[in-house]
């Protein structure tokens, strides 16, 4: 399902979903803010997280990840890390190097949290 990226998607996106599929038990959500919204639908449907349905983010930002409940678990694209290789490659070309063409792969990772696992 596709929408606007924001809580109120997440929350209203999770309503939907459960309806059409009452015994679902995993989101999986295209941003972190979209899955703190899915997290409260979730709860206030009365389901427990994760225990009856995990729930994972995609950016890891940590304002959305931290203070969720549960923490959020996450898929970190390393942002950071693309940012610098970005860069690198344009100061590379100001000095004048020949730059390779074509796609760059680059690893995410995933982060577990809460919303994935249950607390130990």
């Amino acid at each position: 399902m596709y929408s606007e990226w924001s809580e109120r998607w997440g929350r209203d996106g999770t309503a939907l979903l459960l309806d059409r599929h009452p015994d679902i038990d995993a989101i999986i959500c295209g941003s972190d803010q979209i899955a703190r919204g899915a997290l409260d639908t979730v709860r206030d449907r009365g389901h427990r997280v994760p225990d009856d349905v995990a729930v994972i983010g995609f950016d890891n930002w940590e304002p959305m990840v931290e203070h969720s409940r549960p923490q959020l678990t996450s898929v970190d694209p390393n942002l950071q890390l693309l940012g610098r290789a970005a860069a690198q490659q344009v100061f590379a070309a100001l000095d004048g190097h020949t730059l390779e063409t074509g796609t760059r792969n680059q690893a995410p990772r995933l982060v577990i949290r809460g919303s994935t696992v249950p607390r130990s």
